[in-house]
C-alpha cells in the first residue's frame, strides 16, 4: 500500500506541477489558452472563463491582473501550490520509518486535508450558477 500510495503522489505532484508550468508558459507561444465553449455557444462568460490568463498573471506575480481576469485564479494557483506541497510532505512522512506505525493516521489525515482543500477551493463553482 505505501509504494502505491508514494506513486500516486508522485503522479498527482508531476500532474500538477505541469499544469502549472503549462500556465506559466503557454503565452509564450502564441495565445493558446483555453477557449470556453459556454462563453462561444452562449456568448456569455462562464464561472470559469479568464481562469488561464489570471492564473498566468498570477505566476507572473500581477495579483490584480490575476482578478481582473477571474477572482478565483489565485484561490486555485493557491490550490495547486499547496496541494503539490502536501504531496511532498506526505510522501516524506509514509517513508520516515519512526512513523510507520502511525501510517494510517497520516494518509486519513493527508486525505481529510486534501478533500476540504479541494472543497474549499472550489466552493465558488459548485455555488454559483454556471454563466455569470
Amino acid at each position: 500500500m505505501q509504494s502505491s500510495y508514494l506513486l500516486f503522489n508522485k503522479i498527482i505532484a508531476a500532474t500538477l506541477a505541469a499544469i502549472i508550468i503549462y500556465f506559466g508558459i503557454y503565452p509564450l507561444f502564441g495565445d493558446y489558452a483555453l477557449k470556453c465553449q459556454i462563453l462561444q455557444a452562449t456568448g456569455h462568460p462562464c464561472i470559469g472563463c479568464g481562469l488561464t490568463r489570471g492564473i498566468h498573471e498570477a505566476l507572473m506575480f500581477h495579483f490584480d491582473k490575476a482578478r481582473q481576469w477571474n477572482d478565483s485564479s489565485l484561490l486555485l494557483l493557491s490550490f495547486l501550490v499547496i496541494t503539490i506541497l502536501l504531496r511532498l510532505a506526505t510522501s516524506v512522512l509514509i517513508t520516515t520509518a519512526s512513523l510507520q506505525k502511525h501510517i494510517r493516521i497520516i494518509l486519513f489525515t493527508d486525505v481529510t486535508i486534501s478533500i476540504l482543500l479541494f472543497l474549499y477551493s472550489f466552493r465558488h463553482f459548485f455555488t454559483t450558477q454556471i454563466l455569470k
